[in-house]
């Protein structure tokens, strides 16, 4: 086989190497040829294509058909055809099947689009020993006894600890991992309620009335606490850089960002951070601190918007469009991918519910918006009408 006949395949060789294609090479592909490697470019099969050809033993097939064939035989072939029934045909499969891949896979306009359902009931409860429970593979299940607690998981959406006797002895741990697209309650055995979001991880004492004071630690994402309370037992939860200390409220705790923020929605909290600074709340006020200056602050504000999620909403007041997106893309577990930064500032205002299908509610963003939606496997395409 002459370097000719082999040049797209040294092209997808030096992409492979993050090297740039020799210009010289480029110029000597067939129009189908370039189609082929922009296509492969494009959707990121650059290596995929790299290991599939190199699984090609050129050499191999050549000399075994040679072999094979009668020099009769051998002078009825064209050279040409030779080369594309023996060599190039494995490429030329290659190459179809790449197209027909990537044709079959383009993004498709939402009206035509078939989004795949979420299920948003999905938890992973890691045990003190480390030892792994799906939730839900194991609804309305006992789960056991530990620390004088009993764990129960109620229809794919509660996990519930359950003081059977006095708590005493150390603090053991458990954690509840919740993965992009699900959310979980949990019912902690001091009797307070929390409800845990998407893409999130909350460690907690199973036992957690055996210390003075009850900690819990968020460890990523957002929760909603309704503490139950005891005086003699502060409720504290770490998250991120930033303490919040009550007795008995109800509040938000979200560390999506570098930026960690706690909503107070009743009683009384103080929050503190990693440096010492302390700022009390009041009902209607949200401590924020920001990780990368190590400020905390206090602001009044509208509380609904950044509880909503907790009581089955998504509510937006002049929130953009990144911003609307990047809470689907949490809630719904989609990809989002913007065809230009401009439509990322469009403005919108709105509460939906949290369980709509996708595909409704970006329908509807799609009329009052001005842009559309396109859709491939678990990834959106935002782009202006």
């Amino acid at each position: 086989m002459n370097a000719k006949e082999n040049i797209w395949i040294e092209v997808i060789q030096q992409l492979n190497n993050n090297e740039l294609p020799d210009q010289q090479l480029l110029e000597q592909l067939s129009l189908e040829e370039r189609e082929l490697i922009d296509a492969l470019k494009e959707d990121k099969m650059i290596a995929g294509a790299h290991v599939l050809v190199n699984k090609i033993d050129e050499n191999y097939a050549w000399l075994k058909v040679r072999s094979d064939l009668q020099v009769k035989t051998a002078k009825l072939i064209p050279t040409l055809l030779r080369y594309a029934a023996v060599i190039l045909l494995p490429l030329m499969i290659l190459a179809g099947g790449i197209f027909y891949y990537l044709k079959n896979n383009e993004p498709v306009a939402l009206s035509a689009a078939s989004l795949y359902p979420t299920d948003h009931h999905k938890a992973t409860l890691i045990l003190a020993d480390g030892s792994e429970v799906e939730l839900s593979e194991n609804p309305d299940k006992q789960l056991g006894e530990v620390a004088g607690t009993s764990i129960t998981n109620k229809n794919k959406e509660l996990l519930s600890y359950k003081a059977d006797g006095s708590a005493t002895g150390k603090q053991v741990f458990n954690k509840l991992v919740i993965p992009r697209g699900a959310e979980y309650k949990l019912a902690l055995a001091d009797g307070s309620m929390v409800m845990i979001n998407s893409a999130s991880v909350l460690r907690f004492p199973v036992n957690i009335n055996a210390a003075s004071s009850r900690d819990v630690y968020l460890e990523k994402g957002e929760a909603y606490f309704q503490v139950a309370k005891n005086p003699n037992k502060p409720f504290i939860v770490h998250a991120n850089g930033m303490d919040v200390r009550v007795l008995g409220t109800t509040f938000n705790v979200n560390t999506y960002t570098k930026t960690i923020r706690t909503t107070l929605v009743e009683g009384k909290v103080e929050a503190k951070s990693t440096n010492k600074q302390t700022t009390v709340l009041a009902p209607n006020q949200q401590a924020i601190f920001n990780s990368q200056t190590n400020a905390l602050t206090k602001a009044n504000v509208e509380v609904i918007p950044y509880v909503a999620w907790a009581n089955g909403k998504i509510v937006f007041e002049e929130a953009t469009l990144d911003e609307v997106m990047e809470q689907l893309s949490l809630w719904y577990d989609y990809d989002v991918e913007f065809q230009s930064e401009k439509i990322k500032q469009i403005h919108f205002s709105g509460e939906i519910e949290r369980y709509s299908d996708i595909k409704v509610i970006l329908h509807i963003i799609e009329q009052t918006g001005g842009v559309k939606f396109s859709v491939k496997n678990r990834r959106i395409y935002v782009d202006q009408r």
